[in-house]
């Protein structure tokens, strides 16, 4: 399923191995056997994925915390949630 809109909830996948270093997450994939660095934005991103979110809710608490443009915030959540879930860090749950 693709990342389109943001009130699809999001979850980390179990089958990843993570280490903090300096504020930035160091995220290894078990199953593709890769390691994946992130920037001080996108290790935010990945604290607050520690149980499963909505898209709209990430966005709203990133908007509190940084200056940016709404649709610009979404689009690029959108576009680094949909990176991490090609590369199998994160799956979009179904509600029920």
């Amino acid at each position: 399923m693709l990342l389109t809109t943001s009130d699809t909830v999001v979850a980390r996948r179990d089958a990843v191995v993570e280490r903090e270093i300096d504020d930035e997450i160091l995220a290894l994939s078990i199953e593709q056997g890769v390691c994946y660095g992130m920037n001080r934005v996108a290790s935010r991103i990945w604290k607050l994925l520690a149980k499963p979110t909505r898209i709209c809710d990430l966005c709203t608490t990133l908007l509190a915390a940084y200056r940016v443009d709404p649709d610009a915030c979404e689009r690029q959540v959108l576009d680094l949630l949909e990176e991490l879930r090609t590369e199998g860090l994160l799956v979009a749950v179904e509600e029920k």
